[in-house]
């Protein structure tokens, strides 16, 4: 008899994330002014926020297409079903709001005090980050009468479309703001160990800034309702700030170990797709799909360079189609360690996407950001090369990935050869060389396949969402070769593509403001933006 699924992450992260505990050692009533200072309160509401990520990454490894159950292991329930409730996900909702209180908390603390001007802009910036997620998420959402504690216990429901408006109009004035303050005779900074992602630097954080502007614009303007006024944005962006070159990681100094109040300080993708500080692994119950490793093992496309850094035993790295059972007793992770980690044992880092303990944490990577200019580029939003952006995409992907830990690309690893490898293995196919994309279809199918590939098990939702979008990379509806879908073998979704539209809102909202939570369904909803 098969044994009851009991260690797999995403299991736990369907039923309710759990990465919204803080990681810093402060008093968690952030609204008391006694007890905690907004000084405090900013890097590990940062902390918390990278957090969050993790867990809508790992909450997408399945639905996503990314991993997939294993030989003998029964028990996955919605993971290969889809049959989600308003019982999952939960914790996503909840700890985002927890997470924009606390920006919130520093916002009202600090709005009013000229030298306090960065410490503003920074939490200002974040909680547009994290309603970004949580529109991206749910949609329709709590917003303008949010975070007001017991004063508004039932608040409204905002459109998801007027509040990216609203979001976009805040980090204009934010980058503004910043701006101002760097020009100002007021004395501001922010020290390095309070901004545990770009460390003081604002100018980083405005191009952070804008390019979550420039994602949110991009989804915006593909929506017929919503088109001249992305038109319009698009007209008023600042591109002389320009956009994030570097990866955007959150660090305040992750460790293998457990604090004061039993949380992990480990870094948390590490902590998901590796080992856990007792060097227990952490995906004993999961490897990749057959459709995510055909973009790397020849099947769909060749990526030696890439694949032999994210999984363990490429190219020979066990695969399995999510839902199928009739598996072998080989298609299960590498003995005492997991599929997605390739350094030598679990006190040895790697490279790849689970580096190591001490690596930094995603929110934004520069690979996203180059993919995001080349469809604006290619769409005519604005101006620019879409080749370039596509390439500088490419090599930005291949430089994270071969980073250790430190973020120093490894010796043995040459970014611009293997990159050059990779062309030319992929000659023919326009996924790879952008010349061969002739249409403007084609060279977004080959942007948002290159996007895909580069948010594996990093931003798997993220992924996700532009699939939904898009269409790409190109599917197969209702069938169930693994090469041409990724939909589970169980799915009992009602769509076309067997998979889900949006994920419900959580069953406490239905209890506590049922007045104003909208009706959705799994499979019948969708998020603004997703106009297939």
């Amino acid at each position: 008899m098969k044994k009851i699924l009991n260690l797999l992450l995403i299991g736990a992260v369907a039923v309710g994330f759990s990465a919204c505990k803080k990681y810093l050692d402060i008093n968690t009533n952030t609204n008391n002014a006694t007890t905690a200072t907004p000084a405090l309160v900013l890097p590990q509401a940062i902390v918390g926020s990278a957090s969050i990520v993790q867990s809508l990454n790992a909450a997408y490894y399945f639905p996503g297409g990314f991993a997939a159950n294993i030989y003998g292991v029964g028990g996955y329930g919605a993971g290969v079903t889809y049959a989600y409730t308003a019982g999952s996900f939960v914790t996503g909702f909840s700890s985002s709001y927890d997470n924009a209180l606390d920006y919130q908390y520093v916002i009202d603390n600090t709005s009013g005090t000229p030298s306090l001007a960065y410490s503003t802009a920074i939490a200002r910036i974040m909680k547009a980050f994290v309603f970004s997620k949580i529109v991206d998420q749910y949609n329709d959402v709590p917003y303008s009468e949010a975070l007001k504690g017991n004063a508004l216990l039932t608040p409204k429901y905002d459109k998801a479309e007027d509040i990216y408006k609203d979001l976009i109009s805040q980090l204009t004035s934010t980058i503004n703001a910043i701006t101002a303050a760097q020009a100002g005779t007021v004395a501001n900074t922010v020290v390095a160990s309070a901004d545990p992602l770009f460390k003081g630097d604002m100018n980083l954080w405005k191009k952070f800034a804008n390019t979550l502007k420039l994602r949110m614009l991009v989804k915006m303007a593909g929506v017929p309702a919503q088109a001249s006024y992305a038109t319009t944005e698009f007209a008023a962006l600042n591109t002389t700030i320009g956009f994030l070159t570097t990866d955007a990681l959150v660090n305040p100094g992750y460790v293998k170990a457990i604090n004061s109040q039993g949380v992990s300080q480990q870094n948390p993708n590490y902590g998901s797709l590796a080992f856990g500080t007792d060097n227990t692994r952490s995906q004993g119950q999961a490897i990749p799909t057959r459709w995510i490793m055909s973009f790397y093992n020849g099947l769909k496309l060749s990526d030696p360079g890439r694949g032999a850094v994210i999984y363990r035993g490429y190219p020979s790295t066990a695969v399995n189609q999510l839902g199928e059972e009739n598996t072998t007793s080989s298609q299960v992770p590498p003995s005492g360690s997991t599929s997605w980690f390739t350094g030598v044992d679990a006190n040895t880092p790697g490279l790849g996407v689970a580096k190591g303990p001490s690596q930094g944490q995603p929110l934004i990577l520069a690979a996203e950001s180059n993919f995001l200019q080349a469809e604006a580029y290619t769409r005519g939003y604005l101006t620019g090369n879409a080749k370039n952006a596509f390439m500088a995409g490419i090599t930005a992907s291949f430089n994270y990935l071969y980073q250790n830990q430190s973020n120093v690309v490894d010796a043995s690893k040459n970014v611009n050869a293997d990159v050059a490898t990779y062309l030319t293995a992929n000659t023919a196919s326009r996924l790879v060389n952008f010349d061969l994309a002739l249409t403007t279809d084609q060279k977004i199918e080959a942007i948002i396949t290159q996007k895909y590939i580069a948010l594996n098990v990093i931003h798997s939702d993220e992924a996700f969402n532009e699939f939904k979008r898009t269409t790409y990379p190109a599917i197969v509806n209702g069938s169930q070769d693994p090469l041409l879908t990724f939909a589970s073998k169980q799915s009992v979704s009602t769509r076309p593509d067997k998979l889900i539209g949006r994920v419900l809102y959580p069953q406490s909202e239905y209890n506590l403001n049922p007045t104003n939570v909208p009706s959705v369904t799994l499979f019948g909803s969708r998020i603004f933006w997703d106009l297939n």
